[in-house]
């Protein structure tokens, strides 16, 4: 009898306390412009979305081949005993069209970027360039949809959050592209690799929630926005 109680006890001991340690990290491309990547300015949506997820106890590491560069040098602070995974594909300036196809050899799109990488969950705030640069909203939507069809292709069970994105200054076409994003949405949106939109645009004032550029969120709508990432992620249940 009591040979069999010290085996019962053995695997008892042997079984993790929670479901935290012995569960997989979820490796989290956040993927877009300056709006994804950090500044000394600025902290982007990534550390309260991270700090959220912390809090609820999700074991994720964010990927990209973006690090002190794309984040201007920043050294962030720890929390909770963990360290910020800082990596992300966050380039400022860049276009729909440069994140697919890059914008010279020496800098080259998404393709190079995902041979060191391979993203469970995709965050993608992009066209805010595009908008600016006034390209055409409906060949932004095309060139965001060839961005999925790649990512796909690194993994075929891809989960991906696409953002209507924020609003800005020059705001007559963001409307015109979210509609369309929102549309892209339900096109591709499959069971083995489900597409949900995330709307960043509703309630999202460019007085309060932006900087002076009426560009770029300040800290409270970086913190709005990483609520909305942190709802979606939650309510689809991209996260276990």
């Amino acid at each position: 009898m009591k040979y069999v109680l010290k085996i019962i006890l053995t695997i008892a001991l042997s079984i993790p306390v929670s479901g935290y340690a012995d569960s997989k990290t979820i490796k989290i491309l956040p993927l877009g412009d300056s709006i994804t990547c950090a500044s000394k300015y600025k902290e982007s949506y990534r550390y309260p979305l991270w700090k959220r997820l912390i809090d609820a106890g999700k074991q994720v590491e964010f990927v990209g081949s973006q690090i002190k560069k794309g984040n201007n040098g920043r050294v962030w602070k720890p929390y909770k005993g963990h360290q910020f995974p800082e990596a992300n594909e966050g380039h400022s300036g860049w276009r729909a069209d440069q994140i697919l196809d890059g914008v010279s050899r020496t800098s080259q799109g998404i393709d190079k970027w995902l041979k060191g990488y391979k993203p469970d969950i995709a965050l993608i705030h992009l066209g805010t360039n595009d908008v600016y640069q006034s390209q055409n909203p409906e060949l932004t939507r095309d060139e965001i949809k060839l961005i999925i069809g790649k990512l796909r292709d690194k993994n075929p069970q891809i989960k991906v959050l696409l953002a209507r994105i924020i609003p800005m200054r020059l705001n007559k076409d963001v409307p015109i592209l979210n509609k369309l994003l929102a549309q892209l949405a339900i096109e591709l949106d499959t069971a083995q690799s489900p597409v949900k939109s995330v709307d960043m645009y509703s309630g999202f004032s460019i007085h309060t929630d932006m900087q002076k550029d009426k560009i770029h969120p300040n800290a409270s709508g970086e913190k709005k926005m990483a609520k909305r990432w942190f709802d979606a992620l939650m309510r689809y249940h991209f996260i276990p």
